[in-house]
């Protein structure tokens, strides 16, 4: 099946490099392997191109993994949070584009030539997104995701937060005959994007703030749609990933209190509804406004806005 897709292609393509940060990845699936055994050996099946594979373990347990050629693991000695995790294996990656993802996804037949065969060197890119039967390897369902938007603090019921998710069903549905079309929000649990651009334009991901693993997927799609270098978020819905979901029996990886997420929550909203970052040359209503008209975000949200400001300073 891989060479299948690498005969789509005649032109070599860029070395790509697939970053997985991981910790306390210890779920076992119905074969005897743990999830991340099982993906690794998947990729090793699927992708048709030039890769490599970088792992991250955020501290023990450790895993072996298959032995597989260009794979390459680094064994922190204690966990350092999911952003020290990112900017390490981007930094030592070798490839010209970096593909992260979390350590319990499958991937499609040719992913990484298939990305790296529609992209620009200022985008982040996002595959089609499908849920994961870790247990049989397989979508647990039909169902796609595509889009995703930022929702609105004024609106959330529990707090002011960007509230998870943001799945935007509607654009999914609306925009199906576009097979890249640009996106307003990173899930964050895959994204591509080139070396260049993810370590030296975007800076990685900001260490030492708000929270060590949460908020990176808000950060990167900001930065890349607020700042002066006219990046754009797109969804690639030629390939996919599936992403298996956590809980009961599945372990948490980076597993936080929840007064901890209570602040982390607030911290991010409060910072970005500030327009609080210096390289921004659009302000986040901007954003709104692009891809008005958005889910959760009501017709008066300038108002709402403008009195929140005030009131909060």
């Amino acid at each position: 099946m891989a060479a299948q897709a690498t005969n789509l292609y005649s032109e070599k393509m860029a070395k790509v490099s697939i970053i997985i940060p991981s910790r306390n990845e210890t779920y076992r699936i119905n074969s005897g392997e743990t999830v991340l055994q099982k993906m690794v050996s998947d990729i090793y099946e699927k992708c048709s191109g030039d890769f490599e594979v970088l792992i991250a373990f955020d501290g023990p347990p450790y895993q072996k993994l298959p032995s597989k050629p260009s794979l390459r693991t680094f064994n922190l000695p204690q966990p350092t949070g999911l952003k020290h995790c990112l900017n390490l294996l981007a930094n030592k990656a070798k490839g010209k584009y970096l593909l992260k993802l979390d350590s319990h996804c499958m991937v499609s037949e040719g992913i990484d030539e298939i990305l790296s065969a529609d992209m620009e060197d200022n985008w982040i890119v996002t595959p089609r997104f499908y849920v994961l039967d870790a247990e049989n390897w397989k979508w647990q369902d039909e169902r796609f995701y595509d889009y995703f938007y930022l929702p609105c603090p004024f609106t959330d019921k529990k707090m002011f937060r960007f509230q998870a998710g943001g799945h935007w069903k509607e654009r999914t549905k609306q925009r199906l005959h576009f097979a890249i079309d640009e996106n307003m929000k990173l899930h964050g649990s895959s994204f591509f994007v080139s070396k260049k651009f993810f370590v030296k334009t975007l800076g990685g991901i900001r260490e030492g703030w708000i929270d060590p693993s949460s908020g990176e997927d808000i950060e990167l799609s900001l930065k890349t749609w607020l700042g002066p270098w006219g990046g754009r978020l797109m969804v690639n819905k030629k390939c996919w990933y599936a992403h298996m979901h956590k809980g009961g029996q599945r372990p948490r990886g980076w597993s936080v209190s929840g007064n901890q997420i209570k602040k982390t929550y607030l911290a991010i909203a409060n910072y970005w509804m500030k327009d609080s970052w210096k390289k921004a040359i659009h302000p986040l209503s901007w954003l709104i406004e692009k891809f008005w008209p958005v889910p959760t975000w009501p017709e008066n949200f300038r108002e709402l806005w403008e009195k929140w400001k005030k009131e909060s300073k």
